[in-house]
């Protein structure tokens, strides 16, 4: 008896000493392989969250401001970013849960998740219009495509691991998927010295696509929502190729065999205006905007949906001075990557994340708790357009969480 309990407690030390959820293997870096870490001896169940928001459109003063209804600053130095790099926003997202099921030296992992972004990007030219200095007796117009650009879809699959190779076989379908092409912004300029006047105007319009009505999704009509899954044929098949050990791997994702079927589509227009006038000292300026409700129609012939390819890759050390590095990339030109270091005494870890997307910098806080039959990861993200933070700084946020439980 006394030989089984002095086992049992190396078999748990063991196991929290080598357990790492920094990086989460459905995540948005995600590699399967990574599920080696998640101490499974049989089967555990993990659910996992990640979200993250960053921008550069509005500071810290101008956000108090409209949280409190009261007048936001658009000038120079509220835009500054913009001046520089147009108008961005992006917004990551990992939602799901996946069984770690270990049969010797197999292992079947069975998932479900939502992931994709959400992105914004508008030309500097427009930021110019808006806060620059005023153009007299100027006029200006364009259409830019694609400026904001959605991509989330529902995955559900299996894979097979086998030392330190996995292939997984994956079912997809749309969430929200943007059509870029019907996807516009308009703005037009006109300006006069005399009398002195300008005036800035832009139009919209969002369109996207889902396999389910989104009215079903706001409304939780599951009857609804269950009834259009249960049409298999009209899931994309996609493969996902990986490798990793305890220090580096790399994964290819989204191999599209079968594209998805879309079979609503969602609109949203809107439009704005703004104004400035001039007559001796008398100086106004007026600016206003509205914006649509969503409205959702299901399409006479669906719309073939097929995600860009995605390629992750890590190096990393899980001793007590832990560190890495990890990166995606995405065939469509997204990019993120992101640096880690930190303690781990087994049974607890403390780590810093400093991470970079092409449009904000995120200071992650991380720490992990680890009693083998339950393990948590907490993250806690700060973004803002600058390494180090300002006045003039654009922040956001962003929380990760991870569980384990099972033996």
């Amino acid at each position: 008896m006394r030989r089984i309990s002095i086992l049992v407690f190396l078999l748990v030390v063991f196991s929290v000493s080598v357990f790492s959820f920094v990086i989460q293997p459905f995540g948005l870096f995600g590699n399967v392989s990574l599920v080696r870490h998640d101490l499974t001896a049989l089967i555990k169940v993990v659910p996992f969250a990640e979200f993250e928001l960053g921008q550069n459109i509005l500071t810290l003063d101008n956000i108090n401001a409209l949280l409190n209804e009261e007048q936001v600053d658009i000038d120079e130095n509220a835009f500054a970013d913009a001046l520089a790099n147009g108008f961005k926003l992006s917004a990551p997202i990992s939602l799901g849960t996946y069984v770690n099921l270990k049969l010797g030296a197999l292992r079947l992992v069975p998932y479900v998740r939502v992931d994709g972004n959400i992105a914004l990007d508008l030309p500097k030219t427009f930021a110019e219009l808006l806060v620059g200095d005023t153009l007299i007796d100027h006029t200006y117009n364009d259409t830019k495509e694609g400026f904001l650009s959605a991509s989330i879809m529902a995955n559900g699959g299996v894979a097979l691991m086998l030392g330190d190779f996995y292939v997984a076989g994956n079912a997809f379908v749309p969430v929200l998927f943007s059509d870029a092409t019907e996807t516009t912004v308009t703005v037009s300029y006109t300006s006069s010295s005399t009398p002195a006047y300008a005036e800035l105007n832009a139009i919209g319009m969002i369109r996207a696509y889902s396999r389910v009505s989104l009215n079903d999704i706001a409304s939780g009509n599951i009857d609804s929502l269950i009834d259009e899954l249960s049409h298999l044929e009209d899931y994309g098949l996609s493969v996902e190729l990986g490798y990793g050990n305890d220090n580096f791997g790399v994964a290819v994702r989204n191999i599209v065999i079968t594209p998805a079927k879309a079979w609503y589509a969602v609109e949203v227009t809107g439009n704005g205006k703004a104004t400035y006038t001039a007559q001796g000292t008398d100086i106004t300026f007026e600016a206003t905007y509205s914006i649509s409700e969503p409205m959702v129609a299901r399409l006479l012939t669906p719309v073939s949906i097929t995600p860009p390819i995605q390629i992750t890759a890590y190096l990393k050390n899980d001793g007590f001075i832990m560190w890495g590095v990890m990166g995606s990339y995405w065939l469509d030109g997204n990019w993120a990557v992101k640096g880690y270091a930190g303690l781990n005494i087994g049974i607890a870890r403390a780590y810093y994340i400093l991470g970079y997307n092409q449009i904000n910098y995120a200071h992650t806080i991380g720490i992990g708790a680890n009693l083998f039959l339950l393990n948590a990861d907490l993250k806690l993200t700060a973004t803002t357009n600058t390494l180090f933070p300002t006045n003039n700084s654009t922040p956001g946020i962003g929380i990760a969480l991870t569980f384990s439980g099972g033996l």
